[in-house]
């Protein structure tokens, strides 16, 4: 069972490094460093609100869990 704080932690980490990603090719993009951070902001904190909610609802999930028989 994966906790709530865990879960947590992977998305903060995950998003940090999506984040600087998203900036950097943002900014290839604009050329501008102040627009390109706002926009990869928003986004990644709508994701990161998103990937947290499917992490949870998946591990209510059983299918194609496999059960250990000891």
């Amino acid at each position: 069972m994966e906790t709530h704080k865990r879960t947590l932690v992977r998305s903060i980490t995950y998003r940090f490094t999506a984040w600087l990603l998203t900036i950097m090719l943002s900014y290839m993009y604009t050329g501008d460093i102040s627009e390109s951070t706002g926009f990869s902001t928003f986004l990644h904190l709508l994701l990161s609100l998103d990937y947290y909610v499917h992490e949870r609802i998946w591990l209510k999930i059983k299918w194609g869990r496999e059960t250990n028989h000891e």
